[in-house]
C-alpha cells in the first residue's frame, strides 16, 4: 500500500526524508522556488517574483534521494 505525503521546506528550514525499513522513496515533482505568494510568506519585495523555479530540480532530488 503506497502512503503518499507532500513536504514542504521553505528557506532555512530544511527538512529530512526517512523511510522506516525497507519502503522507498518515490519522487512525483519536485520544485526549488517560489511559484505563489502563499507558501513560506517572506518580505514583500520577494513576494513579487512568483516566477522563480529550478527546471532540474526533480532531477536534482531524485539523484541526491538515490545516491545518498
Amino acid at each position: 500500500m503506497a502512503v503518499v505525503r507532500r513536504e514542504l521546506s521553505c528557506e532555512s528550514y530544511p527538512i529530512e526524508l526517512r523511510c522506516p525499513g525497507t519502503d522507498v522513496i518515490m519522487i512525483e515533482s519536485a520544485n526549488y522556488g517560489r511559484t505563489d505568494d502563499k507558501i513560506c510568506d517572506a518580505d514583500p519585495a520577494q513576494m513579487e517574483n512568483t516566477r522563480c523555479y529550478l527546471p532540474d530540480a526533480y532531477k536534482i532530488m531524485s539523484q541526491r534521494l538515490n545516491f545518498a
